[in-house]
């Protein structure tokens, strides 16, 4: 199960790459504006080595 409350790693991705933007739970990362093209770490893996996209990250979330 997924809380809301796990941190993950958000990045925003330039055209120069990825930036890290720090570390939050999920609700604060699917609550950034949606203009922003952010990822964030996978809730699962508890490594930060594979980035999702908000809407992978909500729908992880919604199967909780």
């Amino acid at each position: 199960m997924i809380s809301e409350k796990q941190l993950v790693e958000v990045a925003l991705d330039t055209e120069e790459g990825r930036v890290a933007l720090g570390m939050m739970n999920a609700k604060q990362a699917l609550a950034l504006p949606y203009d922003l093209d952010v990822e964030a770490s996978h809730p699962d893996r508890g490594k930060t080595d594979r980035f999702i996209h908000k809407d992978e990250l909500r729908r992880h979330l919604d199967k909780s």
